[in-house]
């Protein structure tokens, strides 16, 4: 440490009141702290800013408090316990500089504390010299103009101090840094604070005896000088250590600031051995670059992906091969050029935008984009820097075509649902609802999906059918699929009765995770179903006296009667049949099945309908019959046997054993899976159809695909025939239509046909139809309806046959009472001639 002998101030004077001397000494030490806070504010501030201003303007900064702790720094005095003379000013400056040096080493490096110490020195001396010079053109001056006076003792150096002091000052460094890296190196446990303190502390104290050995060894001054020294750089070293400490700590940024530091593995000679391993260093960092840079060129050249580099002026720094392959090019051709001149078409496109945006705000921009020149998708990733910008794509061409195509054919499949005229619907293993199209909302009286999605339709099922419900999910969720028909009860009160049937639902992987179901409604059907129950029943017990087999039986089921129909069926006398003789007409093949089927229904009772063969006892015939029977009952309700109908079925079983030869296997379709759906083109040309169409319409793909049906229509018809389709694609608004046709292989069917038009994003137009065959539904309302007139028919036959035996009788009985009137007449014409002959 440099010191120049100045003033000393007693903060106290022999007449100075105490109250005015209280003012002064805490003034003093105002402004001792000011002065402590000013330095280190500044340091650290600076030290904060090295990011953007770089260690220069705090190289400076020491480099000037160096020189003026050396010659400033005992311009100020006071004196403690009337012996010690304090220096505040050179204690707090040259502690700042101890404090400086070790805050640059723990936190830049060796590289960084040891030009730290060099440019201190350095300027110290230079400065030195250069007041020195000063301090000689003022005396030149002073010669020059007969001046008498110290004008330039401001400027006289002391050089026995100055290089007394720098020598001090290196060693200082040099031992704060060696001290500080042995602490941290061996004791690794010690608190972090306790190596600040005794790194500054040691060499504060190191510095005071130096520098009074010195200076003042052999002198009475030494004792004084040495304590007051040790008194200052004590209180010093507290405040520095734990500044220092402080911001580490809490005001750098890192929060395990401590462990970082301790883990330096710094060799602690290394302040003095740093030249030598820098040079190793960065001759072994040039080989691991270039080991690198051939690696990370070898692994760009062979990555899938496309890299490119650009400068600042836009052009090709770096391209690896497959971006060169990707733009058609080398990457040989492109180095050096300009982007935008080797591709014009590129400029204001999103990709142009996209570049410029990253390189002006230095932010890193990800999108997907389509290259029409080349007529490729692309995902980029550019990532900006000061020297230009890195671009990383991806060709994605192939992905976004079946991204495009998966979202074409969702939208198809979306838009079939939602005009599927069934329910179509989702549920979890709770029964909570996860999809219903638009049709199953109507049928459950909902007014939206998100009214009712999550919930349980459990609640809608009605009780006797609840348990059934769920024993349907629990077996689809064990890989089961199944039939079930039930009631329920919708939202609004309507109850309704249900067909549906439900599969598992799986996943990639096969794991089962919902229930799919379509749910038909079929409350018309049960209710028709009901209704020909009634009236066949009613039609039965009508019927019992029309020319037909009737049989009647007790309640055990044994024959007590049959009609002379019923034993022109069987070629049987009356006695035959009685009991359980009637069973003897049954053909042999079907007596076993329908014997077993009476049995049983004498002991369950309810409606008995059967069809089999009876074989004719006198000509060996065989006949198809159906019988039916019912239950009759007594006054009291007691069931009092069974009463039948049979009837002879032989020609429609005939034709039905026809239908079923040419048309079995289409029949099969329609009655065990779904509704024919197809998708047409604008010019009705089929383009979809699912299986159930062509096993509807029994044709092959080639026979619908690229058709519209129409072909097979006259040519005068085939606008009619397109009508509907057309109405249907330029209005946009839904046909339904109820037709009958003809079906390839002759049977004619009537078909509930629903039309929908679909436009994509493109603007293609299609129409989506759906068919439902209603030929059964017609069909048993056309059954029905002739069943009730053939009724009316046989009783006005009935009817007529009666007043014709009844106009019959009275003829005979007027003939009769005539006939008796003559003969009493006669007999007393006898009378009288005997009574005449008499006489």
């Amino acid at each position: 440490m440099l010191v120049a002998i100045g003033k000393v101030i007693s903060p106290f004077k022999a007449d100075l009141n105490p109250y005015k001397a209280s003012n002064y000494c805490m003034e003093i030490y105002a402004t001792i702290i000011i002065e402590f806070i000013l330095v280190v504010s500044s340091i650290l501030i600076l030290f904060k800013l090295r990011p953007k201003i770089g260690l220069a303007p705090l190289y400076i900064l020491l480099g000037a408090l160096q020189y003026l702790q050396a010659n400033l720094g005992t311009s100020f005095s006071f004196k403690l316990f009337e012996d010690y003379v304090i220096y505040p000013g050179s204690i707090i400056l040259f502690s700042g500089l101890l404090f400086a040096v070790l805050l640059i080493y723990t936190k830049e490096g060796v590289a960084s504390a040891r030009a730290l110490i060099i440019g201190v020195v350095l300027s110290n001396i230079i400065m030195s010299l250069v007041f020195e010079i000063t301090y000689v053109q003022h005396g030149i001056i002073s010669k020059m103009s007969d001046i008498v006076g110290p004008m330039g003792a401001f400027y006289d150096i002391n050089f026995k101090y100055l290089f007394s002091g720098t020598v001090i000052l290196l060693v200082d460094f040099l031992l704060i840094v060696i001290l500080y890296q042995f602490l941290i190196s061996k004791f690794k446990n010690l608190p972090y604070f306790l190596v600040l303190l005794l790194s500054l502390g040691t060499i504060l104290m190191f510095d005071a005896f130096a520098f009074n050995l010195a200076l003042f060894y052999g002198t009475p001054l030494l004792k004084t000088s040495l304590i007051s020294h040790i008194i200052g750089k004590s209180i010093a070293a507290v405040f520095y250590s734990l500044t220092l400490y402080l911001y580490i700590r809490y005001l750098d940024g890192e929060k395990e600031t401590t462990s970082f530091i301790a883990k330096q593995e710094r060799d602690i000679f290394s302040i003095i051995k740093y030249r030598k391993q820098f040079e190793n260093l960065k001759i072994e960092k040039a080989k691991v670059e270039k080991k690198l840079t051939s690696q990370l060129e070898t692994t760009l050249h062979n990555i899938s992906d496309g890299f490119v580099s650009l400068d600042t002026n836009w052009c090709y720094t770096y391209l690896n091969k497959k971006a060169a392959e990707f733009m058609g090019k080398t990457p040989e051709s492109l180095i050096g050029k300009h982007i935008w001149t080797e591709f014009p078409d590129g400029v204001n496109l999103p990709i142009y935008k996209a570049y410029n945006e990253a390189a002006k705000t230095q932010q890193t921009i990800s999108f997907e984009d389509y290259y029409e020149p080349m007529d490729k998708w692309y995902e980029n990733r550019v990532y900006p820097s000061p020297d230009g910008i890195t671009i990383y794509f991806t060709d994605i061409t192939e992905q976004k075509k079946a991204e495009i195509a998966v979202k074409e054919s969702e939208n198809h499949i979306r838009t079939i649902l939602e005009s599927e005229p069934e329910c179509i619907k989702q549920l979890n293993r709770k029964g909570e609802l996860l999809y219903m199209n638009p049709a199953g909302l109507d049928m459950i009286e909902a007014d939206s999906l998100d009214a009712v999605i999550g919930k349980s339709v459990l609640n809608l099922v009605n009780s006797d059918y609840r348990e059934a419900f769920k024993k349907q999910i629990e077996d689809v969720f064990q890989g089961n699929s199944s039939k079930l028909i039930f009631e329920l009860t919708g939202l609004k009160g309507t109850k309704r009765w249900m067909e549906t049937h439900v599969v598992p639902f799986k996943d990639m992987e096969g794991k089962i995770i919902s229930l799919l179901g379509v749910t038909r409604d079929i409350t018309e059907h049960k209710q028709a179903e009901e209704d020909l129950k009634n009236s066949e029943l009613l039609f039965r017990r009508l019927t019992s006296s029309a020319p037909v087999g009737i049989f009647q039986t007790d309640k055990e089921g044994s024959c007590n009667y049959v009609n002379e129909e019923w034993l022109n069926y069987a070629g049987m006398s009356f006695q035959e049949t009685m009991g359980f003789g009637w069973s003897n007409a049954i053909y042999f093949e079907d007596r076993e099945r329908v014997v077993q089927a009476w049995q049983q229904y004498v002991v369950t009772g309810g409606d008995f309908e059967i069809e089999f063969r009876f074989k004719n006892k006198k000509n060996n015939n065989i006949t198809w019959i159906s019988v039916k029977a019912v239950e009759t009952y007594d006054a009291n309700n007691n069931l009092y046997g069974y009463i039948g109908m049979t009837l002879d079925i032989t020609e429609r079983k005939e034709i039905e054993e026809r239908i079923k030869s040419n048309e079995k296997y289409l029949k099969n379709i329609i009655n065990n899976i779904g509704d024919p759906v197809f998708v047409k083109d604008q010019n009705s040309k089929f383009l979809i159809a699912n299986d159930a169409f062509y096993k509807f319409f029994n044709r092959t793909e080639e026979d619908i695909i690229g058709k519209t049906f129409a072909e097979d229509v006259p040519q005068e018809k085939r606008e009619r025939y397109l009508k509907a389709d057309k109405q249907v694609i330029s209005t946009g608004r839904e046909y339904a239509d109820e037709i009958e046709l003809k079906i390839k292989g002759g049977e004619s069917r009537v078909i509930l046909t629903k039309k929908t038009r679909f436009v994509d994003e493109k603007g293609n137009i299609f129409l989506i139809g759906v068919i439902r065959d209603i030929t059964n539904r017609k069909k048993a309302a056309i059954e029905l309806e002739k069943h009730r007139n053939h009724l009316e028919e046989l009783v006005k036959q009935r009817t007529a046959e009666v007043n014709a035996k009844n106009t019959e009788l009275e003829r005979m009985n007027k003939l009769f009472v005539g006939r008796e009137l003559k003969m009493k007449e006669l007999k007393n014409i006898i009378k009288e001639l005997q009574k005449k002959n008499e006489l």
